[in-house]
């Protein structure tokens, strides 16, 4: 039924800083922005807009996470939370993988947030992760924001929240900015 399962790793929750690094270490990786796979995913995403239509390819690598399956029609994305002791991190070809193979994948925050940032470094974008506390003294949430390199603006990315992603970013009491470039 599940068919041979992927390499793994499986260790204890590290905290946010552990957590930042393994998603910065998953998109800059070989199954990361290094992946034709992936590659082909940004791609396919991407197709059909105006050559240089920067904010174009940052909006359509948003709202890939929002759609519903075309062969099952769950959500493409299912959110999903981590096993209790555990932070799990699928990279992003294994989702890509998963797409293919089953019409839709299952993943948190921060695998959502690790191949939304690993789409637009595969179409040259400048990425960076967003920790978010929602109580004081907390990280417990993670998006990405893109530069788009016409204006030098941020765009903000949070696919969990969809569209009420600029009311998660207000609500924030703490916010970490993580360069992955």
């Amino acid at each position: 039924m599940l068919g041979e399962l992927p390499p793994s790793r499986i260790s204890r929750f590290g905290g946010p800083q552990h957590t930042l690094q393994k998603m910065e270490d998953a998109a800059l990786g070989s199954r990361g922005e290094q992946s034709m796979r992936v590659r082909q995913f940004a791609e396919e995403v991407t197709r059909h807009l105006e050559p240089k239509d920067y904010l174009g390819e940052i909006i359509a690598i948003r709202n890939v996470f929002l759609q519903r399956s075309p062969q099952t029609g769950a959500p493409l994305f299912r959110y999903i939370n981590d096993p209790r002791h555990v932070e799990l991190i699928k990279d992003p070809e294994r989702l890509v993988s998963e797409i293919d193979a089953y019409g839709s994948t299952q993943c948190d925050c921060d695998e959502i947030t690790c191949l939304a940032g690993t789409m637009a470094l595969c179409v040259g974008r400048e990425v960076e992760w967003v920790a978010l506390g929602f109580a004081p003294g907390s990280l417990t949430h993670v998006a990405c924001r893109v530069r788009e390199p016409k204006s030098g603006q941020w765009i903000f990315l949070d696919a969990v929240a969809g569209p009420r992603e600029r009311e998660a970013m207000h609500q924030a009491k703490n916010t970490k900015f993580w360069s992955i470039d």
